[in-house]
Parts: C-alpha cells; sequence; structure tokens
C-alpha cells in the first residue's frame, strides 16, 4: 500500500512536470510597450554621433515626403499626395499638414474619382482613349475605386493602346536624348510629358522628363537674372515670360516679372514727366513724376523734375499774368481773357488771374450788349 501510494505521488510529480505551463497573454498594448522600452534602450546606447545621423535622416525622410506631396498634390495625384502628406505627419508625431487640408483632398478625390469612373464607362467601348484617360484620372484619385484597377490594365494592355503609348514614350524619349536645353526644346519637352501623363500618369519616362525640367529651371532662371542685371529689361521680361510659360508657379519668375513691370513703369512715368516739361506742360509732368514718387517715394529725379516744374510753372504765369495786364491796360480784352486763361490753366488758384478774368467777361458782356 505505501508502495503504491509512493507510486502514485511520483507519478503524480512527473505528469505534472511534463504539462506545458499556461502561457500568460500579452495584449497589442503590450507588446508595443515592450518594443517601445526595448527601442529607448537601443537608442540610450547609440553615441551622439549616431544620434544625429538617424535624426537626420528622419528630417530628410519628412522632407522628400513633404516635396513630393506638394508636388503630387500641384499635378492633381490626389491619390500619393494623401499618401505623402499623412506619412509627414507621421514621422512629425503631429499634424504639420493641416488634417482639414487631407480631409479636403480626401473629399475631392473621392468626388473627382466617381465623376471619371462614370466617363470611363462611358466611353469604353466606344472610345478606348478617352476612357484610359479618364481611368488614369481615377488611378489618381482613388486606384481603389470598384475594379478601376482592373479596367485600366485590361485597357492599357489592348495591343492599340499599347502602341499609341510606346509611340507618346518614344517620342518623350527622343526629345529628352535631343534636348540642348533651348526654351522651344524645353516646352516641347513639357508638352510630351503632359500628353503621356494623360494616359499613364505613372509612366517611368515622365520622371526623367520632369528631373531634366527641374534642372533647366535653374539654368534658364540664372541665365534670365542675368540679364535682367544688365539693364536689359524688355530681353529679361520675354526670358521670365518662356520660363512661366513651362513652369507657371514658379515664384522666383513672378518676382522678377513684378520687379521689371515696377522698373519699366518708373522709366515710362519718367520719361513722359520730362518729355512734358519740355513741352511746356507743367502740371502733366508733375503728375507724372507723382506716378513715380508712388511707386519710390525717395526718386530724385522725379522730385527734381517736380521742383523744376513747379518752379517753371511759376515763372509762366508772371509771364502770363503781367502780359495780360498790359494787353488790359492797353483795352485789348480778347487777348488779355486769352493770357489770364492760360495762366489759370497752370494754376486754377491764381488770385490776380482770377480777378482780372471775371472782369474781363463783365466788360465783354457789357460791351456786346451795347452792339
Amino acid at each position: 500500500m505505501k508502495l503504491f501510494t509512493l507510486f502514485s505521488a511520483f507519478l503524480l510529480i512527473f505528469l505534472t512536470a511534463c504539462v506545458p505551463l499556461e502561457k500568460k497573454h500579452t495584449t497589442v498594448v503590450q507588446k508595443k510597450q515592450i518594443h517601445i522600452t526595448k527601442l529607448n534602450k537601443e537608442v540610450k546606447e547609440l553615441d551622439s554621433h549616431d544620434k544625429r545621423l538617424i535624426y537626420k535622416s528622419i528630417k530628410n525622410e519628412i522632407r522628400l515626403h513633404r516635396k513630393m506631396g506638394n508636388e503630387d498634390y500641384k499635378y492633381g495625384y490626389y491619390y500619393d499626395a494623401i499618401k505623402a502628406y499623412e506619412l509627414v505627419n507621421f514621422y512629425e508625431g503631429y499634424p504639420a499638414i493641416p488634417l482639414q487640408k487631407i480631409k479636403e483632398i480626401k473629399v475631392e478625390a473621392k468626388k473627382r474619382a466617381y465623376i471619371h469612373y462614370q466617363n470611363a464607362k462611358k466611353y469604353l467601348y466606344k472610345d478606348k482613349k478617352r476612357a484610359l484617360i479618364e481611368l488614369n484620372s481615377v488611378m489618381m484619385n482613388n486606384p481603389e475605386y470598384k475594379n478601376t484597377q482592373e479596367l485600366y490594365s485590361k485597357l492599357r494592355n489592348d495591343r492599340a493602346m499599347r502602341i499609341y503609348i510606346h509611340s507618346l514614350e518614344n517620342s518623350l524619349e527622343t526629345k529628352l536624348i535631343n534636348n540642348k536645353g533651348s526654351y522651344q526644346e524645353l516646352k516641347a519637352i513639357k508638352n510630351s510629358l503632359n500628353n503621356l501623363a494623360k494616359y499613364d500618369y505613372k509612366n517611368t519616362s515622365l520622371q526623367k522628363a520632369r528631373e531634366l525640367l527641374r534642372e533647366q529651371k535653374e539654368i534658364l532662371l540664372k541665365n534670365a537674372i542675368a540679364i535682367y542685371k544688365k539693364g536689359n529689361l524688355k530681353q529679361a521680361k520675354q526670358k521670365f515670360l518662356e520660363i512661366l510659360s513651362i513652369y507657371p508657379d514658379d515664384v522666383t519668375a513672378e518676382k522678377y516679372m513684378q520687379r521689371i513691370a515696377f522698373k519699366q513703369s518708373k522709366k515710362h512715368n519718367l520719361a513722359m514727366a520730362q518729355k512734358a516739361l519740355k513741352q511746356n506742360n507743367y502740371l502733366e509732368s508733375i503728375d507724372y513724376a507723382k506716378k513715380v514718387l508712388q511707386l519710390e517715394s525717395q526718386n530724385r529725379q522725379a522730385k527734381q523734375i517736380i521742383a523744376k516744374a513747379n518752379k517753371r510753372a511759376k515763372e509762366a504765369v508772371n509771364r502770363l499774368v503781367n502780359e495780360g495786364k498790359r494787353y488790359y491796360n492797353s483795352k485789348n480784352l480778347d487777348q488779355a481773357k486769352q493770357c489770364f486763361e492760360k495762366a489759370l490753366k497752370i494754376d486754377k488758384t491764381n488770385n490776380t488771374s482770377l480777378i482780372y478774368h471775371k472782369k474781363i467777361q463783365r466788360q465783354l458782356r457789357t460791351i456786346k450788349s451795347l452792339q
């Protein structure tokens, strides 16, 4: 009996040892906390140089995604823009890109995806090119909308469409190879790029073309600014207009166009002020010079013109008044009237001219009534 009891106890201990212990269940939150703790420990073990490298790498990632998001948004690639902006916010740890902006883009993308999908269905069997353009537009906004990917892939691989898109690719690639940086060549590349992007906005040739256009823009700007600095405003304006026809949103070109408009307006008004002064049109000269001062309040040349015009105007008024008095005293009322009227054209407030002019008018009326 004792042996049986002893055997039973031994067997129980053995079996208990063989039974696996129940694993403690770990929640997702706990797993995340364990992972964070582990990462923190690893970060603490890094030296300052490694920490700076990691920080710099993250900042570069943020900058890259922000840039990509802005470009995609500009081109109307809303789906890609949303993804890029959300990555920026993820890395930053706060809504560096306003959540309201992302929300508005999502709303617009949803609306566009619906409209372009409906159009694609309408043209699917009667106009393959138009249908592919519409499906490509859906892909830009929401590639996961209904069966868009399936329809786009099927139509994109259609033999006739493959040949057509291949011809667009070849046209663009040829322009890229032969490019020498002239305005006409870059404009042609931009047109070919836009044409291909209508059918396949993720085409690899597009990226090469955009990269080249980015590089060429810096060269075009540098040349245009050099012409501007030499004072050749007319040629500089033409160059900046060419840049804006290829890069319509370029801030630098817009800034220089404003500067040119300012300088040309100033130059024009100064020229007109000087011309009016030579022709003894003193008030007109002063008006043009004042326009220059509105653009540039301390412009010395405009101030000098105003001073000269005022001085000459005063001299002219005095001369006309004296001449008018002489005519009046010699009873030549018509000639006297003309002199005082000319004086009043220059200075409406000249008291002597006003008095004599009214007196002469009364006398002329009296003479006329007696005839």
